[in-house]
């Protein structure tokens, strides 16, 4: 599997959250799980409050979905999902909100395509040559960007999306 190298600078996001474990009511990739769920809470927000979230990013048309590992989700399958927008400042921040602010990184970018969306790609993919000989995965968090090409569930055979994987320095913290 692939992966491109790419550098970001910090990326200040508004959404909503969820922790625990969202696959304990339905599967991975299905619309009813928890992560559906928030997507629903969120998009449900936006419709009744298009402009709540102010000074959205130029880069508006893309949605983050970013997961938060912590010490016990090895052993709960809990860890937290956050969903959002990027934006250019925190202005002010909906109560129904929050925000997060990611450091900025270098990723490992795989895409995504079809079917494999769906899939254990994570399994197959090899951390030691995307990160290369000076740098590791980090597994403090993780995000999925979709934008357009996204087409939804229901297009799945369609769709694509991008997965950024931060990269550490080797041995860092």
């Amino acid at each position: 599997m692939k992966a491109r190298i790419v550098e970001r600078g910090p990326i200040l996001l508004v959404g909503m959250g969820f922790y625990g474990d969202p696959f304990s009511g339905a599967s991975a990739w299905d619309e009813d799980n928890e992560i559906g769920s928030l997507w629903k809470r969120f998009m449900a927000f936006l419709s009744a409050s298009p402009d709540a979230i102010r000074d959205r990013s130029d880069r508006c048309e893309l949605w983050y979905e970013l997961h938060i590992p912590g010490p016990e989700t090895s052993l709960t399958g809990r860890y937290e999902v956050f969903v959002g927008v990027e934006v250019r400042a925190l202005a002010s921040v909906p109560l129904l909100c929050s925000a997060k602010l990611l450091p900025p990184a270098e990723y490992a970018v795989v895409t995504l395509r079809g079917e494999e969306i769906v899939s254990d790609w994570m399994g197959r993919l090899d951390s030691e040559s995307i990160a290369g000989p000076d740098r590791e995965l980090s597994s403090a968090f993780s995000f999925e960007l979709y934008d357009s090409r996204f087409k939804g569930m229901d297009r799945l055979s369609e769709s694509e999306l991008d997965f950024y994987l931060p990269l550490r320095p080797e041995g860092g913290g």
